[in-house]
């Protein structure tokens, strides 16, 4: 699967920064984990499904070896599933701060998944193992319980994956139309999108799109050219972004269009209505 560079640094980052908190026992990670958190501890064959259970775990792991702990990393893959899904899975090895615990002959291994839950990414799965730990009777590896974990966690992608889907469908299906198409446009405003690409981006036909519209009581021109104005003005009053700049960020090829437009918003000039929001903000500041 292809990876956009700056998904790929994100993953990454996510994960640098849990490494970071582990290493340091830092308690903030306890922060990072997801109410609808599951996850294998490093030595246990068992899921651990609570996340105030993990939270105990996490603590007792940070009470029973407090100082630092180095991890040398010898592997790393990056998965993008979705936009709201990211998948990190290292391979290193561990050196606790006591000599009679060198562990770096044994590779650990660790699986980490993200979920955006509003503003903020969670770990909703965490699984980590130590060959040793998992060996079961009768066995010189640990195939078995590693094959188990692998079964297991994917089962539970499969699963959140599936919950995920029904819930965004049905998250689709709630939100009205016109604001689905504010989202699309939003998202291809730079392009100048016209009716045509975003009907096709909700499955729809055209004239589909304009029958729930009217329904609706609005049009497609009517929510792009909202939007635009809403845009622009917020950009006009929170940025120093010059006017040609912000013309072309809203989709406007032309920047006489972009004037005359403005103009039929609002009654004024670009800088006009800078100048002015600016006197404002100076005058709350000032009474």
């Amino acid at each position: 699967m292809f990876m956009q560079t700056t998904r790929g640094q994100l993953i990454r980052s996510l994960f640098e920064e849990y490494i970071e908190m582990y290493a340091s026992r830092n308690d903030l990670l306890t922060t990072r984990f997801s109410e609808n958190f599951s996850g294998y501890t490093g030595g246990g064959d068992c899921l651990v499904n609570d996340r105030e259970a993990w939270i105990n775990i996490t603590r007792q792991d940070f009470a029973q070896v407090p100082g630092r702990i180095q991890i040398e990393m010898l592997d790393l893959l990056l998965q993008d599933l979705s936009e709201d899904i990211v998948v990190a899975t290292g391979l290193f090895h561990i050196r606790l701060p006591m000599p009679e615990k060198d562990m770096t002959r044994d590779s650990a291994r660790l699986t980490l998944i993200f979920r955006l839950e509003g503003a903020s990414w969670k770990i909703v799965y965490s699984g980590i193992s130590i060959p040793d730990q998992l060996v079961q009777d009768g066995e010189v590896y640990p195939i078995k319980g590693l094959l188990e974990q692998n079964q297991e966690l994917q089962r539970l992608l499969e699963e959140r994956t599936r919950e995920l889907d029904a819930a965004k469908q049905k998250l689709k299906t709630l939100m009205p139309l016109h604001d689905q198409v504010r989202r699309c446009l939003e998202t291809r405003l730079h392009e100048d999108s016209d009716m045509v690409t975003i009907a096709q981006a909700l499955n729809l036909s055209t004239r589909t799109l304009v029958r729930r519209l009217q329904a609706e009581g609005t049009s497609f021109l009517q929510i792009k050219d909202q939007l635009r104005r809403d845009i622009t003005l917020r950009l006009l009053l929170e940025s120093q972004q010059p006017v040609e700049d912000i013309a072309a960020q809203v989709g406007f090829e032309s920047l006489t269009a972009f004037h005359r437009t403005f103009k039929a918003w609002t009654g004024t000039t670009p800088l006009a209505y800078r100048r002015k929001g600016e006197r404002r903000t100076g005058d709350r500041r000032h009474p």
